[in-house]
């Protein structure tokens, strides 16, 4: 973002703030884009943990309403563990809970080598860079930086072996050309695969480029209200539905 460019504070969607911030940011940001593509306007929430991203100035209802559901379903899912003693950097706790819910399916696991390249960028920009290309600069950019210096933080007063990981949940909250949906992903890591980031400031540029390890798995968020509505539709299962499914079922066995 530029120098000169404002800074906002983020609040709930539900006071239409995260309305009126994309259609200014899409006013400072996109105004010089001659490409032809649509351009996407990104902002992350205040803690790091929601990523929304929208090629429109003004969402939907049935965006707001499940953008909505996932920062309160969000609340929830820090609440229950603050009330179990666990915390925010807890991967076995929270894969727990994403796993048993109902309401997330796993769609990917993958593992990546990120290449941290000597020079000017700093380290912490070049992984943001990698694992969100919408982000290049700004507030979100300062927040998501903010991110890896809590799990710097963490690694280094962590008590457990090196191998104990320690994870970052993040909702992506998408509407692109109308349609919305949400995925989750679960960044996740350990002291033995961060030595390197862990033992330099994330905040500088390194002299000598360097390989580190990304791992994630992600999750289809399903929205709550789609289930109730649609689930007594799928159960049903029509008599040619079943069939069908039988026929598919041959094919693999």
């Amino acid at each position: 973002m530029k120098k000169n460019s404002p800074v906002f504070k983020f609040t709930s969607p539900e006071k239409t703030t995260l309305s009126e911030y994309l259609r200014i940011f899409k006013t400072q940001e996109n105004k010089d884009n001659v490409g032809g593509e649509t351009p996407v306007n990104f902002i992350m929430n205040q803690t790091g943990n929601i990523y929304y991203a929208t090629t429109s100035e003004v969402m939907q209802e049935r965006t707001k309403e499940l953008f909505d559901c996932v920062t309160v379903l969000f609340a929830a899912m820090t609440r229950a563990l603050a009330l179990s003693n666990k915390t925010l950097f807890d991967y076995d706790a929270w894969e727990k809970m994403i796993s048993s819910t109902g309401f997330f399916v796993q769609v990917q696991k993958f593992s990546n080598t990120l290449t941290i390249k000597s020079g000017s960028l700093s380290v912490d920009t070049q992984i943001v860079q990698n694992l969100l290309p919408g982000l290049t600069a700004g507030r979100s950019m300062q927040i998501a930086k903010d991110v890896l210096n809590a799990l710097s933080g963490e690694f280094t007063r962590s008590q457990e072996d090196d191998k104990a990981k320690i994870a970052h949940l993040l909702f992506i909250c998408e509407e692109l050309f109308g349609a919305p949906s949400v995925t989750v992903r679960l960044f996740y890591a350990t002291k033995e695969s961060h030595k390197k980031v862990t033992s330099s400031p994330c905040h500088k540029s390194v002299q000598t480029s360097f390989e580190q390890l990304q791992e994630a798995s992600t999750f289809l968020f399903v929205d709550p209200a789609a289930i109730a509505k649609y689930g007594v539709i799928l159960n049903q299962e029509p008599e040619e539905y079943t069939k069908l499914i039988e026929r598919l079922k041959s094919y693999v066995q």
